[in-house]
């Protein structure tokens, strides 16, 4: 089974001092790889990463139910937003925004009408840039502040989990 999810970075607890964070599917990876799934990711701007995962129903079901992992209610690039609940949309549409991303981006970039387009074309919306980490000595935290970069392709993370 294939499914797409948001999730954030978190900070490498085990190595503090080294101020490396990392992607929070990591945390499911022996259970993925165990029955012989996979994932690939993409760093995507707020501190997320837009992630496909592909493992059994209920390896997906379980990372759905975890707090700080938002799953995409369509599994395939190509579908389109037209079967989704005006719920559904809003809830991709208030996910993009808590990323950083502004109504005034999104009213730019992706048509008004939303049932028109497909989860490609959010995807693609998604992985157009995200901001560079650094490290706060003051704070002991991991701030993302820094210069615009460009994600990982999404046709990459896409090839990489067939």
């Amino acid at each position: 089974m294939i499914a797409w999810f948001i999730c954030q970075y978190k900070r490498d607890e085990q190595h503090p001092n080294e101020h490396l964070r990392y992607c929070a599917m990591d945390d499911f990876t022996p259970l993925i790889y165990g029955e012989g799934g996979q994932w690939s990711e993409t760093e995507i701007l707020g501190n997320y990463a837009l992630v496909k995962v592909r493992a059994s129903e209920t390896t997906i079901n379980a990372i759905a139910a975890t707090v700080g992992f938002f799953r995409f209610p369509l599994d395939r690039l190509d579908d389109s937003l037209g079967s989704l609940s005006q719920q559904m949309l809003l809830n991709i549409r208030n996910r993009i925004l808590a990323m950083g991303y502004t109504i005034e981006e999104i009213q730019e970039l992706l048509p008004s009408d939303w049932r028109e387009i497909t989860f490609r074309q959010v995807a693609k919306f998604v992985t157009r840039r995200r901001l560079k980490p650094r490290y706060d000595y003051a704070t002991d935290e991991i701030v993302l502040d820094g210069v615009e970069q460009a994600c990982r392709p999404l046709e990459d993370v896409d090839l990489d989990v067939l």
